[in-house]
């Protein structure tokens, strides 16, 4: 679950939103061509760009034959009490297995306290695990491009993880990026979240 205090803080700070030509940028750049691929160009390309479409995800995942995980794995990825959308999937890119998360709810009051007209909005947030194999050292910088700003925080211990978060947005929307890494380096996991009124 976000951290919906430090995610309130945030909210208040800031009013600049994360700009489109980044996204672009990502998509062209930040892909690999080997066997491993760049775990940012596929958090961008499955969730970034898609959010807070859960069609949209929805339909790649059934188009291109991803793997459900079952109801008990999936519920790793309820963020929000009561989610009118909680699924999850398995998903083979090159030599790599990313699981893909995806939620969507009435946001939770306190993540909406102060926030007028947010209280009756939706709350989208997708995720990508990543596997040992991955190196918070590579995809971290990419993190960065995709962002296209400084994150508002950087390496806050979470539990056994390290979060850096990035966010921006207007009157109508609050978007959050979210990359945890372990101490080690190695796995993690990337999310965004939209708020929306």
């Amino acid at each position: 679950m976000l951290p919906f205090r430090f995610l309130l803080v945030v909210l208040a700070s800031l009013a600049l939103g994360f700009p489109s030509a980044h996204a672009q940028q990502a998509n062209t750049t930040l892909g690999q061509t080997d066997e491993n691929p760049d775990p940012v160009f596929v958090f961008n390309r499955i969730c970034y760009s898609q959010v807070p479409s859960v069609k949209a995800i929805s339909d790649m995942a059934l188009k291109l034959a991803w793997k459900s995980v079952d109801r008990t794995e999936v519920e790793q990825f309820r963020s929000y009490p009561d989610p009118t959308t909680l699924e999850g999937w398995d998903v083979q890119v090159g030599e790599r297995l990313f699981r893909v998360g995806l939620t969507q709810a009435a946001p939770p009051p306190e993540m909406v306290e102060g926030l007028s007209g947010f209280d009756k909005g939706t709350a989208t947030s997708c995720s990508i695990v990543l596997d040992d194999q991955q190196d918070a050292a590579d995809f971290m910088p990419n993190m960065q491009t995709l962002a296209g700003k400084e994150p508002v925080s950087r390496d806050v211990p979470e539990g056994l993880l390290q979060t850096t978060t990035w966010a921006g947005g207007n009157d109508d929307i609050k978007v959050f990026l979210i990359a945890k890494a372990p101490p080690t380096g190695k796995g993690g996991l990337l999310n965004v979240t939209i708020l929306q009124k």
